[in-house]
């Protein structure tokens, strides 16, 4: 296959898998969080805890983008802050019980997602695609950084 197809095809690939988790993402998501308040949460749940300026490094948005996403967030009961232990300008944020419980909400939506992928790949395929997810996944966030 000349390189100029696989590249079409691993784009129409990333593309359409990408179009589907978006799909599913609507789904899952009852309580109609923005996709980026979403990530917020995601990066949070991650964590015990993050600096607004962590936060904008690891999502690869704005400082003032992260803001307008907490205070939202905040705003909703997802999160609280609090000033930093080791800098008193910064705020502290971290998951409230109701971010908790909505992401393991949403984490129940991500088994399901898995256990259609187990059923559609072997044993070797599921362990192949976890590893070159994570890979491209990596990279992607590496750039970022």
């Amino acid at each position: 296959m000349n390189k100029q197809l696989y590249n079409s095809k691993l784009e129409e690939g990333l593309s359409r898998l990408q179009c589907e988790l978006v799909a599913e993402r609507n789904k899952i998501n009852t309580e109609n969080i923005s996709w980026f308040q979403y990530d917020l949460l995601e990066s949070l749940y991650h964590t015990d805890g993050n600096r607004p300026a962590e936060l904008s490094n690891n999502l690869g948005v704005s400082r003032s983008k992260i803001s307008k996403g907490l205070k939202a967030l905040k705003d909703m009961g997802y999160v609280k802050q609090e000033k930093s232990d080791s800098d008193a300008r910064e705020l502290w944020t971290v998951l409230t019980d109701k971010g908790f419980k909505f992401l393991k909400e949403i984490k129940k939506g991500h088994e399901h997602l898995a256990e259609i992928a187990e059923s559609v790949l072997t044993s070797d395929e599921q362990i192949l695609f976890t590893e070159l997810c994570l890979k491209v996944s990596n990279a992607f966030k590496e750039r970022r950084d």
